[in-house]
């Protein structure tokens, strides 16, 4: 698979950064997610490669029932990853659609004779056209599969999802107890197998000194705090990911309703953050984003943690009026389109770490004072 064949992928911003809701000023996307494995199947983790094989065609398969399979996953992409390069699975990982512990240990585009090449075996994403569902094949479990929502919103990506799984029970045998619920190989998963998690913005809480109060607090009453992409990631430009522990014993209604209740406060502290520097710290925080933003005008090369931290200041100066020349879903654009492989799949070219940067810089002075903002982005000089 060449790097030109993602390049459909990156000429549009997935629907899950579009959105005019002012929550999404604080909150950038919801995401839930279904763990499932096949009856008759070991873990992915014990399986062989021929079971995990069978598994995708399995899989595979079921993905073909069209009566099944909601609507809104037709078209659906398939990738295979004995097909695709490193560059292009990192790709997936920026934009979300796969985990970062999907791609560990991989051998992607080994030869068929090589040794390694088993460690691809019968593993897969489905991808539909929006880029907000995405289905893993054979992860940590058989399949997991999410869906993203911009903004703020539990309700309709929790009735995406229940459709999907619905419809894949019709013609999947699941791995079910009648005590414990759906297995999975981790015990946190076990029971509804359902994750549920915003992507929120919180730059307030830290300027203020207020996050590690307010973070020990989620910790402590049961709730994962993670970095950018998940889990085992660091955080970046003040994003953190805020997840349910655990399933079992919960409905999907009560997992949902329990962090829809920490998103609600969490939202709530950042704004009274935000009111506070406004009101005592203004000269100081308006210092902070303009000269943010004078380095994205002016830099002529960037680096991808500087642009997205500075871009992430921005962004807080946009959600409080003191930016005006640009947008929300403009900032979410570019803090998607300068992450390395995207930038690279997007020029069509693999680049050294100075050409990047280079590059980046380029496309942050294109895109940081353009007023259009549409789902299409513009196409590379």
């Amino acid at each position: 698979m060449k790097l030109s064949d993602f390049s459909t992928f990156d000429q549009t911003t997935p629907s899950w950064l579009i959105t005019n809701d002012t929550t999404s000023q604080i909150v950038l996307s919801s995401r839930v997610r279904y763990a499932r494995n096949l009856a008759g199947f070991p873990f992915p983790n014990k399986a062989t490669n021929s079971e995990l094989a069978g598994i995708l065609d399995i899989i595979n398969m079921a993905f073909k029932d069209g009566e099944r399979i909601p609507e809104f996953l037709n078209p659906i992409e398939y990738i295979a990853f004995d097909k695709i390069s490193p560059l292009q699975a990192e790709f997936l990982v920026e934009r979300h659609l796969i985990s970062p512990d999907f791609i560990h240990g991989l051998k992607l585009n080994a030869k068929p004779q090589s040794p390694n090449s088993n460690l691809n075996t019968g593993r897969a994403v489905f991808i539909n056209e929006d880029e907000n569902v995405s289905l893993m094949v054979n992860e940590e479990d058989h399949l997991r599969f999410q869906v993203l929502s911009a903004g703020y919103d539990f309700t309709n990506g929790l009735k995406m999802l229940n459709a999907l799984d619905d419809g894949l029970e019709l013609i999947l045998r699941y791995a079910n107890s009648p005590q414990y619920g759906f297995l999975t190989s981790c015990p946190s998963n076990v029971g509804t197998g359902l994750r549920a998690s915003v992507l929120i913005h919180l730059p307030g809480l830290v300027l203020t000194k207020e996050i590690e109060k307010v973070l020990r607090a989620i910790w402590q009453i049961g709730y994962n705090v993670r970095g950018f992409f998940g889990e085992g990631t660091e955080t970046r430009g003040h994003f953190f990911q805020i997840s349910n522990t655990v399933t079992l014993g919960q409905s999907e209604t009560e997992i949902v309703e329990g962090i829809e209740k920490i998103t609600n406060q969490l939202i709530g502290y950042e704004e009274k953050a935000r009111d506070y520097m406004l009101k005592n710290t203004r000269k100081e925080l308006e210092d902070k984003i303009y000269r943010a933003y004078a380095i994205l005008s002016s830099a002529r090369l960037i680096a991808s943690q500087e642009a997205l931290n500075l871009l992430a200041t921005v962004r807080l100066g946009v959600a409080m009026n003191i930016i005006t020349k640009t947008s929300i879903q403009r900032i979410n654009q570019l803090m998607l389109l300068i992450r390395p492989a995207n930038l690279q799949v997007f020029y069509n070219q693999e680049m050294s770490a100075l050409e990047r940067d280079e590059k980046r810089a380029s496309l942050i002075h294109s895109l940081l004072n353009e007023n259009s903002i549409s789902n299409q982005i513009l196409s590379p000089k």
